[in-house]
């Protein structure tokens, strides 16, 4: 393995560090589609990780689609099977994240920030007041050229923070990771299968009815407090979503 795939020890947490590497080794050509990976202690080795460190970058990256297990024989690079990328909805990150370790080439198409007062829904999300004043964060973001998912987010607004953020040069969850005290740790959301209404139809640049992947998002630091709200359109032929499910045992 080139030792320069581990000059990302410099970001954290370790785990993402060995999802980099892996993945540029599949996308370098030194893991070929069907190619079978070193066993997990030698490849922890060369990784100089820990094997618990590097099963929870394996479970990130079956997850996405990229690696397969066959119980017995080993892990594989899996095979693409058809159009768009794997996405997993059990992990906060950003899009063009995503569509990186899917190796597919991001773009962000548009990006406005304005203020808005908040409507009866919105305050409902936020527990506040209708009226509220909020900052309003509009992106539309695409993989290979083809616009695919829209995001309308919501924060309350203070000083400064309009032109903060139409000058903020990433993306409004990378924000709310590292410039909100307290910091984002999880959301509570709900998830709906609709039918696109006009307004998202045109920033997509898709037919209004079309069926889309909708989550309404209400963003929670590890206090508790309520950071903002997110309103993410996916549309559904670009994605295969994916939520890992653990069985429990039932006590009756």
């Amino acid at each position: 393995m080139n030792n320069d795939l581990m000059s990302l020890r410099e970001r954290q947490p370790l785990y993402i560090q060995a999802i980099d590497a892996i993945t540029q080794m599949i996308e370098s050509g030194q893991l070929r589609a069907g190619a079978q990976l070193p066993p997990e202690n030698e490849l922890a080795s060369k990784l100089d990780i820990s094997r618990s460190t590097l099963r929870e970058a394996l479970r990130y990256l079956e997850t996405h689609g990229l690696i397969a297990r066959r119980q017995g024989i080993g892990t594989f690079v899996s095979i693409p099977t058809g159009p768009g990328f794997f996405g997993g909805l059990e992990r906060l990150e950003p899009f063009r994240y995503l569509a990186r370790i899917a190796n597919k080439k991001y773009s962000l198409v548009q990006k406005t920030v304005e203020t808005v007062k908040a409507s009866q829904r919105l305050a409902a999300l936020m527990s506040s007041k209708p009226d509220l004043e909020l900052v309003r964060v509009q992106t539309i973001e695409a993989i290979d050229g083809i616009p695919c998912v829209y995001f309308d987010d919501y924060f309350v607004n203070t000083q400064g923070l309009t032109e903060k953020l139409a000058n903020y040069s990433d993306s409004a969850l990378v924000y709310m990771f590292k410039d909100c005290d307290p910091p984002l740790t999880h959301t509570r959301s709900e998830i709906f299968a609709i039918e696109v209404p006009a307004d998202v139809a045109a920033n997509l640049e898709i037919p209004v009815g079309k069926p889309v992947f909708h989550m309404e998002e209400t963003y929670f630091s590890a206090m508790g407090e309520i950071i903002g709200v997110g309103l993410s359109y996916f549309v559904t032929d670009r994605f295969r979503f994916y939520v890992t499910r653990r069985a429990v045992r039932p006590t009756i």
